[in-house]
């Protein structure tokens, strides 16, 4: 019939966990991420796109040559397949193409996917052998289930930006989309189950995977202050309201000291026989009992004095230099790294955690995974595709059976 020749032109990569896994991303930005952690696992992920290209390529900030920073960053190692859903062919083109692969991924709620025929339901009744993960704002099911939703939504739906922000002030929203991020984590991992699944016993299934939900598992410690104390987390600015636990300024950036938590002191002896030993003579006033009481821990005046007596001594040394002492005798103090920091890190360097990627034909750093595959790469193998990198026409839908791309076993 008439319609499109799709030609796949994959890009030489070292195997991978995931080699021989072929997935087609659907997904909007809320999803994107999933695919991207997939991808350095060894899968094979095919973007579809309109012709006019996915609407985050245009996303803010860009390079010198308009790439997109966020876009380069989720779509690295993926492929990019132009098919344009007011296509009369898209269809069938897109049932071909499913017809190819282990895994769908989706980034809508219900209406919309029962709109495009693309309801998990009904996808995995044609395609059997085939795991669909169903990324949605609130999930599949349920009363919000076709609301809109954005990551300022999603972030208060889930309980995180109730924790952003100053006290006094309206709460925060984190920079860069971290729903999406989140959401990415718990779906790549709900993705790799299923694909166990299927490996095992032949039959896909569908993964209904809420934003919402997945948020609420990413509240920090707010569960436990509950749990344990009673207590509602709040907005606590840049720190708790706690003398000794917050950012203090040094010689050449900050440091975080926790040095009570929950109105009881952590290592208050050794915080004062540190400040001592290095002439901070105010310091043995912090062994007045008052600093062993709850309310006056957490008071202004109590933590405004604690940062006085700290920062004069701190100002003088450098976070390095106040986290290899203050480590040293047993107290919780860590550097805040700026980005130069940790692309320098000795620890991540020795660990080839930054990897370099062509971009454009610029070279940018890319995180790397958390982990490691004994004999097996795992990795952003590639950039972000050119838009159509895998498609050489749009003539002959047909023919995409005939290059040889029928569904392997997972």
């Amino acid at each position: 019939m008439d319609g499109m020749v799709v030609t796949m032109i994959l890009t030489p990569a070292p195997d991978g966990p995931l080699e021989g896994i072929r997935v087609i991303d659907l997904t909007t930005r809320l999803g994107a991420y999933t695919g991207r952690l997939l991808s350095d696992l060894g899968a094979e992920v095919i973007r579809v796109e309109p012709r006019e290209g996915a609407p985050e390529r245009n996303n803010a900030p860009r390079m010198e040559d308009g790439i997109s920073f966020s876009f380069a960053f989720t779509e690295a190692g993926k492929q990019s397949l132009i098919a344009d859903s007011s296509d009369a062919d898209y269809a069938v083109q897109l049932e071909h193409l499913l017809d190819t692969a282990q895994m769908l991924l989706t980034s809508e709620g219900p209406a919309l996917l029962r709109a495009r025929d693309l309801h998990p339901e009904d996808v995995t009744d044609r395609h059997p052998g085939l795991v669909h993960v169903s990324i949605s704002p609130f999930g599949l099911t349920g009363q919000y289930a076709d609301r809109p939703a954005s990551d300022l939504t999603l972030l208060a739906a889930g309980g995180l930006l109730g924790l952003a922000g100053d006290p006094d002030r309206e709460p925060l929203r984190a920079w860069g989309n971290q729903t999406s991020v989140i959401a990415g984590v718990h779906a790549a991992a709900a993705a790799l189950i299923a694909l166990l699944s299927l490996e095992s016993t032949g039959r896909g299934q569908f993964v209904d995977l809420s934003v919402q939900e997945a948020v609420a598992h990413s509240l920090e410690n707010a569960v436990q202050y509950l749990d344990l104390e009673g207590v509602v987390r709040k907005r606590v600015g840049a720190g708790p309201a706690e003398a000794g636990t917050g950012l203090f300024q040094c010689a050449d950036g900050w440091v975080y000291l926790v040095g009570g938590l929950g109105g009881r002191p952590l290592a208050w002896e050794s915080i004062i026989e540190w400040l001592t030993a290095q002439g901070v003579n105010e310091a043995r006033t912090l062994d007045a009992d008052k600093w062993q009481e709850r309310t006056w821990r957490r008071s202004l005046e109590g933590s405004t004095a604690f940062r006085q007596i700290f920062e004069k001594f701190a100002r003088t040394r450098t976070k390095q230099e106040l986290y290899e002492s203050g480590q040293g005798r047993g107290i919780s103090i860590a550097p805040v790294a700026m980005p130069e920091d940790l692309i320098n890190d000795p620890q991540l360097v020795a660990r080839d955690f930054f990897r370099t990627i062509d971009v454009g034909g610029n070279p940018l750093r890319f995180p790397g995974p958390p982990y490691r595959f004994a004999n097996a790469y795992v990795g952003p193998r590639s950039g972000p595709p050119a838009l159509g990198s895998a498609t050489e026409s749009l003539a002959d839908v047909d023919a995409a059976a005939d290059l040889g791309y029928e569904r392997t076993p997972a």
